[in-house]
């Protein structure tokens, strides 16, 4: 029986989850007053939360009749961009560049400002959006058994194969026109070549929000995948194909991803800790089977009902862990502790952190350890781990 839980995809047209707009922060500092050249100071520019998918480099270039050319490139996105030795003035020309990680210039905006001493000025500039990508994801699960050993997406005259990541299948494609209707097709197939899933579509990547379906054939029967439109040039699929819902049998069906417990002094009580199922298949903690125990001493922690979707986190936490999906008393040690995960007499996780050691993890007071996903097979390796916080999703190693 083949099994696949959710199939997504993410179709961007190359410009912001946020619309086109975003503003720039002016912050020109001086040591002297008057609105004359002779003064440069600083500017940054806030970028806000602005989203490429696939970004490679940011420019920006100011100009004016008065004063010499500046260029800047960066190759991250930050908040603040700090631009020093620019001349006050009027008309000064900010010319904002976006390019995608082929080298494909994918956006781009401009607007006039002047610049004075001490003053704050906020400049809001439309991009415009040159060219699209369409990104495919497939969860697997990190066991992957639903047979699916290879796919490759066609579109038009261009084919791409997919990519194993995380438990995941990966299709990127080159930059694609906007607003030009596309021929799609998706093959899966076993090992041996056999055709599991295929489907197609004629999809149009466009900054308008939209809904569409794509229907997926299989051994199965027919799959609908609806592409619902979150925000301006974002499309967003979520497809339930035949999976399980059982409980977690084997080892690495769950494992720990996040554990808080170095929590500053008389806060203990925001201790939590993060599961991820790795599956494929909806797993259910229920009715006192599954448990978490402290393996030194035995003291454990008994689940009664917790279920976490397919390649999903969930947080189990004390009393003062807000949004949590399951609550617990369970007090976590700060330094060193053994940690087991146990749904009837299998081991489905074990974990012993430390900062001591051979093997120490990078315990700080006030963050968590946290497991970016790509170590899920070294998970036992302290250096596997990063300090920081990022629930519910991978690890923003800090």
């Amino acid at each position: 029986m083949i099994m696949l839980s959710h199939f997504r995809i993410l179709c961007i047209a190359a410009c912001s989850l946020w619309s086109a707009v975003f503003g720039l922060l002016l912050v020109a500092c001086s040591g002297g007053g008057g609105s004359g050249n002779a003064t440069e100071g600083v500017v940054k520019l806030f970028l806000g939360k602005l989203q490429v998918p696939m970004f490679d480099s940011i420019s920006v270039d100011i100009s004016a009749v008065d004063m010499a050319s500046i260029h800047i490139s960066k190759k991250t996105l930050e908040d603040n961009l700090k631009i020093e030795g620019i001349p006050q003035g009027e008309t000064r020309k900010f010319k904002v560049k976006i390019y995608a990680d082929s080298g494909v210039l994918v956006q781009i905006g401009e607007a006039v400002a002047d610049i004075k001493s001490d003053e704050n000025i906020t400049i809001p500039i439309k991009l415009e959006a040159l060219f699209g990508f369409l990104r495919l994801e497939i969860p697997f699960g990190f066991t992957n058994n639903t047979g699916v050993s290879s796919g490759k997406l066609f579109l038009e005259n261009m084919e791409f194969n997919m990519k194993f990541e995380n438990g995941k299948g990966i299709f990127n494609t080159n930059s694609l026109p906007l607003d030009k209707e596309l021929n799609l097709r998706i093959e899966l197939k076993a090992v041996d070549g056999k055709l599991l899933f295929t489907g197609s579509k004629k999809l149009i990547l466009s900054s308008i929000l939209q809904t569409e379906t794509i229907q997926l054939q299989s051994s199965q029967g027919t799959v609908t995948l609806e592409l619902t439109g979150g925000s301006a040039g974002s499309l967003q699929v979520l497809a339930v194909l035949p999976a399980k819902s059982r409980p977690p049998k084997d080892y690495g069906d769950v494992f720990f991803t996040e554990i808080y417990a170095s929590t500053p002094s008389g806060d203990d009580n925001s201790q939590y800790m993060e599961l991820y199922n790795s599956t494929s298949d909806t797993l259910k903690l229920l009715d006192k089977h599954c448990k978490i125990v402290r393996t030194d001493n035995g003291t454990k922690h008994e689940i009664t009902d917790l279920t976490i979707p397919p390649m999903s986190y969930a947080i189990i936490g004390r009393s003062n862990v807000l949004n949590k999906d399951y609550p617990s008393s369970f007090a976590l040690l700060k330094t060193t502790m053994s940690l087991g995960l146990f749904c009837g007499d299998s081991a489905i996780d074990t974990l012993t952190y430390s900062s001591k050691g051979d093997n120490p993890f990078p315990i700080k007071t006030g963050a968590a350890i946290q497991l970016p996903l790509e170590n899920y097979d070294i998970h036992e390796l302290g250096s596997s781990w990063c300090s920081g916080f990022s629930p519910r999703e991978d690890a923003i190693c800090q």
